[in-house]
């Protein structure tokens, strides 16, 4: 038994299954306000539910289908409402859950609850643009350009599909304090996975290669692509 390669499997469990996902939700949730301010401050304050229409729907399907995974109680779903009307306190949708305090596999549930319309969203936006617009992910595949027997109407509904499930990548405060509640148990979790992994391998770094460096491939693009639309939507902000 090595503790250096049980504890060097314990910093790659946490670093890719928690710091990974955490920082990186953080980081497009930032962006993607900014993007909203941005199109409020061109179209008015109703801009994010006439463009993110979409997005804020399958962001609250998104937590219900978590929190359904984990055993939770769905009370309540609300996929779209007007945020400014009375009594729905700047909410453009929401999910009511409820959980045993007991059960520290729902606790921990709610960690990946809090962030799950990151996945969710990233998931359509992939179904989208395999139903859309096919060649954008086959020219990876055959190095095609992304244009050919492309139609200029597929390119422009899936920019705007792509753009509506975009504008709904931000966390809300609830979702974070959601988020926050799971933390303890889920990373007791990942402790007791870290050792168990440390003990059955000779080289932590297999973790990185195996499935370290998918993740990060995943926040790495989809913070790319929120900074993009950040910067198209700043420009319209300005006119």
């Amino acid at each position: 038994m090595s503790w250096t390669i049980i504890w060097q499997s314990w910093v790659f469990i946490v670093g890719i299954f928690f710091v990974l996902p955490l920082v990186g939700s953080a980081l497009i949730s930032v962006i993607t306000t900014r993007t909203n301010q941005h199109l409020m401050r061109a179209f008015g304050l109703n801009a994010p539910l006439i463009f993110g229409w979409l997005g804020v729907m399958v962001h609250e399907i998104s937590h219900a289908v978590v929190a359904l995974i984990f055993g939770h109680h769905v009370d309540k779903i609300q996929l779209l409402q007007n945020p400014f009307k009375d009594g729905n306190e700047n909410r453009m949708g929401y999910v009511s859950h409820a959980w045993s305090p007991n059960n520290k596999y729902q606790q921990a549930g709610n960690f990946f609850i809090g962030i799950a319309p990151i996945f969710g969203i990233a998931a359509a936006s992939w179904s989208v643009t395999k139903l859309v617009w096919p060649q954008l992910l086959l020219s990876y595949h055959t190095g095609e350009s992304v244009m050919t027997n492309t139609a200029w109407w597929q390119v422009a509904v899936w920019a705007y599909l792509i753009l509506n499930l975009s504008l709904a990548l931000n966390l809300s405060g609830a979702d974070w304090q959601n988020t926050k509640s799971g933390v303890i148990w889920y990373l007791i979790f990942l402790t007791i996975v870290g050792v168990i992994t440390g003990l059955t391998i000779s080289d932590a770094f297999m973790i990185w290669e195996t499935v370290g460096r998918p993740v990060a491939y995943f926040f790495g693009g989809l913070l790319g692509g929120s900074f993009v639309l950040y910067l198209l939507t700043a420009l319209i902000g300005r006119r």
